[in-house]
């Protein structure tokens, strides 16, 4: 029940506060009618499996590790968001019969038609990389097939941030072709240890395609340089928050495709590439001017300058009545939190519940001190809260063009060269062409 409440609160409220944009791409190709197992690259502790299922018409089921069911106070809360205790190798070899009584439960949730996320890499990683997947998803799906005859259908997510731990940042989640378990059974069958193997591979080929990944650590900060620069070639509808598109994913992945290649083909152009963007980005700092000025014009900048003066009261009176929601939750995680992959869970799941308290409080003190009226106004407090958010980005995007078009006046030449430098970055880019033969 209690994850049923959260399902009409977390993604229409909390995600759209937390997250700036969400590309929710390719449900259609879920066989809703099927029990399901998805399977998902793993970056954001709590929250890639909440994503996951989020949009999703029926209750989903997770499992997480073990250790994280010690607490009476967490087990409670996660049994009533229907996960599940996973014991892994790293939990101890005594624990690991405990998974049977795991696995029994899984099977009746699939009997039923249910579904649950599952992450096989086993560890979360806040990195552009894909983790070797283990086989506990496999025997999952076999058992549940040997055990009732349950045409399983597993669905590939590939689930990347643009940065995970960041407030007002973007997520892209796209769903793979699915596949059937009968389509290994014989293969199971004849060496259920070949299957295993067989199943991930299956798995791994499908999350590669969905998953933006850069395979050298040497290459990140180039990639997330580059990355940038494409996001910024991107004008999008300023208000609108959940897109049911696969384009922005794909995009990147191109991107993060041709930078694997030139460093594994050509040592020389990714040397002469990231030299440039280094370059380029080293002149943007050191005259404090950002890309997204020489990406793309805005349209409607004229309302956008009305818009700051005009919004200003309505920024003041919505950053007052939501001051502890809006520094409590930070604060809490900027304290308390030392792992990064626990910040944006922790983050959501705290402002969450103090929001639902302080948004009644708020209603209540109104009602007493200025009747109907005051009543009314209160009902406001969340809208103004949401006005906060797109103002503050409006803001700084101002100030930003501001600063840009007083350097175009004071300094042309400076402003030409980081045009051309930029221009010659993304015609380089656009020379890569990746070999069929080198996949």
């Amino acid at each position: 029940m209690f994850s049923r409440i959260l399902k009409y609160i977390i993604p229409p409220f909390s995600f759209r506060v937390f997250f700036r944009r969400i590309f929710y791409s390719n449900l259609k190709k879920v066989p809703l009618e099927k029990p399901l197992l998805f399977v998902g690259n793993h970056q954001n502790s709590f929250m890639d499996g909440i994503l996951v299922g989020s949009y999703l018409p029926q209750p989903l089921h997770f499992l997480m590790r073990a250790d994280m069911f010690r607490k009476p106070f967490a087990r409670f809360c996660l049994r009533e968001l229907n996960v599940a205790p996973v014991y892994r190798i790293e939990e101890g070899l005594e624990n690991v019969h405990k998974n049977l009584d795991t696995f029994t439960g899984i099977y009746n949730i699939l009997k039923d038609n249910g579904n649950l996320v599952v992450f096989s890499e086993g560890i979360c990683v806040q990195e552009k990389r894909l983790q070797k997947l283990r086989k506990g998803t496999a025997r999952m799906a076999f058992g549940a097939e040997e055990k009732y005859g349950l045409d399983v259908h597993i669905v590939p997510v590939g689930i990347n941030y643009t940065y995970p731990s960041k407030f007002r940042k973007e997520v892209m989640i796209n769903f793979h072709e699915p596949f059937s378990i009968k389509e290994l059974k014989d293969d199971y069958i004849a060496n259920p240890a070949k299957a295993l193997l067989s199943f991930n591979q299956k798995v791994d080929a499908s999350l590669r395609k969905e998953v933006i990944i850069i395979e050298d650590p040497k290459n990140d900060w180039f990639a997330e340089h580059l990355l940038i620069m494409e996001r910024n070639n991107l004008v999008l509808p300023f208000f609108q928050w959940r897109f049911d598109t696969d384009d922005r994913r794909i995009l990147e992945k191109e991107v993060s495709e041709k930078i694997n290649y030139i460093s594994n083909t050509s040592k020389e152009i990714l040397d002469s590439l990231t030299l440039k963007v280094k370059t380029y980005y080293d002149l943007l700092a050191i005259n404090r001017l950002k890309d997204e000025n020489f990406a793309r014009k805005l349209d409607y900048s004229f309302l956008r300058y009305l818009a700051v003066v005009a919004g200003f009261p309505f920024f003041v009176a919505g950053y007052l009545c939501n001051l502890i929601p809006f520094i409590v939750p930070r604060f809490l995680c900027d304290k308390l939190i030392k792992d990064i992959r626990f910040y944006s869970s922790v983050y959501v799941s705290s402002g969450t519940v103090l929001y639902l308290i302080y948004f009644p409080f708020v209603l209540v003190l109104a009602a007493v001190f200025f009747g109907w009226t005051g009543f009314l106004f209160g009902l406001l407090v969340p809208l103004l809260g949401y006005v906060v958010l797109f103002y503050q980005e409006i803001l700084f995007e101002r100030l930003s063009n501001i600063r840009y078009l007083f350097k175009k006046r004071k300094n042309p030449a400076l402003i030409s060269e980081l045009i051309s430098f930029r221009k010659e970055i993304f015609n380089d880019l656009e020379k890569i062409e990746i070999s069929t033969n080198s996949e």
